[in-house]
């Protein structure tokens, strides 16, 4: 009768018990669990906020570059169609210069208001047509309309 009378049947393992965190035994599990649910918040807001920060950024890039762009091309356009009108006029009116000072009196009021008008115009059309010209090179490019334009129908 030495037997052990569980022999023939299956021996039943108690399960061990969960670690114990030192945070458990001080009291402090609800505090611990606070902190680590704030902490993945705060992840998740910062993946956020750096997604936001990226989006403002690459607007301001495209905004800054279109400035650069458009107004540069416009710069770069007046110039070269100052020096076209300089030349055109030197030949057309057969005097050395256009006048540099319209407002001067030693500047008649005929070739005062004609350089005036002459000038602003072609200026104006150079850079006008270099804008336009920038801004379809960016749709282009891009697929959209610079940052601040919109599209006009009629």
């Amino acid at each position: 009768m030495g037997q052990d009378p569980l022999a023939d049947q299956e021996r039943v393992t108690m399960p061990k018990p969960a670690p114990v965190s030192p945070a458990t035994l001080n009291g402090l599990a609800d505090h611990v669990a606070a902190v680590e649910a704030a902490r993945r918040k705060l992840g998740k807001d910062l993946d956020q906020l750096t997604v936001e920060v990226k989006a403002q950024m690459s607007k301001r890039m495209q905004e800054t570059t279109w400035k650069i762009v458009g107004t540069g091309g416009a710069i770069l356009a007046g110039m070269l169609a100052r020096k076209a009108l300089v030349a055109s006029w030197t030949k057309s009116t057969r005097l050395a210069d256009p006048p540099t000072n319209p407002a001067s009196p030693t500047t008649s009021w005929g070739e005062a208001l004609m350089w005036a008008a002459t000038s602003g115009l072609v200026v104006a059309l150079a850079r006008l047509v270099a804008q336009r010209g920038a801004a379809a090179g960016w749709q282009r490019a891009t697929g959209a309309l610079p940052p601040g334009l919109e599209e006009v129908t009629a």
